[in-house]
């Protein structure tokens, strides 16, 4: 039939659904598959945070909804150890797996990932909450899983946000509940936002730093940046016990950082996980978001070298 406009919703779409949070995508692909499969098993990465005040991302709709998991173990960098991954897959216990692209960062071969899962009949989700690509025209995270979600807050200047993306088409989602749909503010944000400008600052603000902190003793960056990487924060580890003195040293004078995941969930048994349990002990986040200046950077690492030499 010949229509005077275009009445087709679904035509041309790129399987986004816009969320209040990240959290709430991932909750919302965890009740779609045990509505369609019944029980649920995720298999979940061994660095999962928690604070008093914002709980877990990851690991919160998990205990929501009651599903069940297990851990699987990571390398230094906290990409999957991938032959520990497969035995895992392999027993036919998961039909979920989770991987976290940590700090905007991917050190995995997701295509192999995404053989081994597709073989075992387990549905691959990416947690591209740090790793905010979407829209990019070098996109080249989310978009080999079945599904990836995303958190806008962690990349622009809103308090809310998230997105949940079919990839596969796969599995059928039920529908979003109203109150986990995202904010009139944060869909406003996102479509006035230069995301390709924001990418470029980003990575330019980690080079200052990559630059700068290179020559300073006792502290070890995780990630040269490569082709294409949009980094959430520069994550480094403090060594000899210094990272908690180094925060507060540096919150006192005004200048804010984070350490992402300093406490892992209680779920995570130490001894089963020590790579991640140091990796949280050493972890600091120095921040690169658009609203920060080369000048700003100088100052940061500035600091950062005074205190460090002067644990010397």
């Amino acid at each position: 039939m010949i229509t005077k406009s275009a009445q087709d919703k679904s035509a041309f779409t790129k399987g986004l659904l816009f969320t209040q949070s990240a959290r709430s995508a991932w909750r919302l692909i965890i009740e779609s598959l045990q509505k369609s499969q019944g029980s649920v098993n995720i298999l979940l990465p061994s660095y999962i945070g928690f604070t008093e005040r914002e709980g877990s991302g990851i690991f919160d709709p998990v205990q929501a909804t009651e599903a069940n998991y297990s851990f699987y173990d990571l390398n230094e960098d906290l990409s999957i150890n991938f032959e520990a991954f497969r035995k895992l897959i392999e027993t036919k216990r998961f039909n979920i797996a989770c991987v976290v692209h940590y700090f905007g960062f991917c050190r995995n071969d997701m295509n192999k990932i995404k053989r081994l899962c597709k073989k075992n009949n387990v549905i691959l989700v990416e947690d591209c909450a740090h790793a905010f690509q979407i829209g990019l025209n070098a996109e080249n995270l989310g978009v080999v899983g079945d599904f990836s979600i995303y958190s806008l807050h962690k990349h622009l200047a809103t308090d809310n946000g998230g997105i949940l993306r079919n990839v596969s088409g796969s599995c059928e989602l039920i529908d979003l509940p109203e109150d986990k749909k995202i904010s009139l503010d944060a869909s406003l944000q996102l479509l006035n936002s230069d995301l390709e400008a924001i990418a470029t600052i980003r990575r330019e603000n980690y080079m200052h730093f990559a630059i700068m902190l290179s020559a300073i003793d006792g502290l070890e960056m995780m990630y040269e940046l490569q082709d294409g990487e949009v980094p959430q924060s520069f994550p480094v580890r403090i060594k000899n016990g210094l990272r908690e003195q180094l925060y507060f040293h540096l919150m006192d004078l005004g200048i804010p950082t984070i350490a992402l995941y300093y406490r892992l969930i209680d779920e995570l048994d130490v001894s089963s996980y020590p790579l991640a349990n140091k990796i949280s002990n050493e972890i600091l986040n120095l921040p690169v978001h658009q609203d920060i200046t080369t000048e700003d950077v100088s100052l940061i690492v500035g600091e950062v070298k005074k205190f460090m030499e002067s644990k010397v």
